[in-house]
């Protein structure tokens, strides 16, 4: 019997056919073994965050009771601690984690020094804590970071979230209230700046996510984190604004200019919130990692820039030509007349 013509056409389409089918339940597979990894790799990311939070060994905090006022009877005050650029896990010739953790240290008790010498004039019961970002250095910022870390994004996310809720146990026992408002930086960044990943999706916001959790039995410490670029906060009468610094200029850089020149057009109408211009007397930024302050046109305000912990920038050395002496910012305000006191630029030594 004579076969048709077709039938080795057919017989190599059928074959095509069964070949593809078989790619198919291979690539289905493959597919599923990848999802399985990937759920497992999820689990033990959230067992090893609840792992690390429960070794921390967080102490009990004694809640602070105002003295009575008795000579400090001027009046009160409060405390304006920004903390900003801690740029955990970067790793310099003069810096890493171990380093981070003795600076943050250090400013926190050069801070006290200083609060308890005006609470010699005046009450000074309460704290605002500014977080400006970049608290973490993250992975994505550019193609050597990798090289130029101690630790990796999930450690640097634990350490840091650590050292955060440290920092507010020391605090919520000297203070009767501790106000943290928290702004994300540019290093928190998940992904190129070309990633399909929402803005918001930073890994400053979720290390602070974790420091508000692991300092849950605080009961005088509050958090405000929101997925807004530009934080505001008030103290009374005194309404400023908390910035990273990076939201302004071509690559994350401006010149002062340019940073007075933009912030003055928010002071003119430009910021609004629901539809109405948001007055404000002041702006914080970090990001440039330096101390400097800059007056605002309207002859009131000011633009605040507060320096980092970190040291040895090669990057700022290199391509700025600049470099400066690891610092943090103090402020004392009146919340009655809604202007700053007193400030100063704290160092990270003794």
């Amino acid at each position: 019997m004579t076969e048709p013509e077709n039938f080795n056409i057919d017989l190599e389409a059928e074959m095509s056919e069964e070949r593809l089918r078989q790619q198919l339940r291979t690539s289905y597979q493959q597919l599923a073994r990848a999802k399985d990894r990937i759920a497992a790799s999820v689990e033990a990311a959230h067992e090893g965050a609840y792992a690390a939070v429960l070794a921390v060994g967080r102490p009990k905090v004694t809640p602070y009771k105002p003295p009575s006022e008795g000579r400090r009877a001027g009046k009160p005050e409060v405390a304006l601690l920004h903390l900003t650029d801690w740029q955990g896990a970067k790793h310099t010739v003069s810096y890493n984690t171990e380093v981070m953790k003795d600076r943050v240290r250090q400013i926190l008790k050069n801070s006290m020094k200083l609060v308890e010498i005006q609470r010699q004039d005046h009450p000074v019961n309460d704290i605002v804590v500014l977080l400006g970002g970049d608290m973490i250095e993250g992975l994505f910022n550019f193609p050597t970071q990798p090289y130029e870390i101690d630790a990796t994004l999930f450690e640097q996310f634990v350490s840091v979230a650590a050292l955060l809720d440290e920092s507010c146990r020391f605090l919520s026992a000297r203070f009767a209230s501790v106000k943290v408002v928290a702004e994300w930086g540019n290093h928190g960044r998940i992904g190129s700046k070309r990633a399909a990943v929402p803005k918001a999706d930073n890994a400053d916001r979720m290390t602070y996510q974790l420091a508000k959790a692991m300092g849950a039995d605080l009961p005088n410490v509050s958090w405000s984190i929101t997925e807004e670029d530009i934080q505001r906060f008030e103290i009374g009468a005194y309404r400023a604004l908390l910035i990273h610094g990076d939201e302004v200029g071509r690559n994350g850089f401006a010149s002062p200019s340019t940073l007075v020149k933009h912030v003055t057009g928010w002071k003119s109408g430009s910021y609004q919130v629901d539809g109405e211009p948001y007055k404000f007397r002041d702006v914080y930024m970090g990001h440039y990692h330096s101390h400097a302050q800059w007056p605002l046109p309207d002859g009131a305000g000011n633009l605040f820039q507060t320096g980092s912990i970190e040291s040895d920038n090669r990057y700022a050395r290199d391509n700025l030509a600049v470099t400066a002496v690891p610092s943090q910012r103090l402020h004392f305000v009146d919340p009655r007349k809604g202007r700053v006191t007193a400030q100063y630029q704290v160092w990270a030594s003794d």
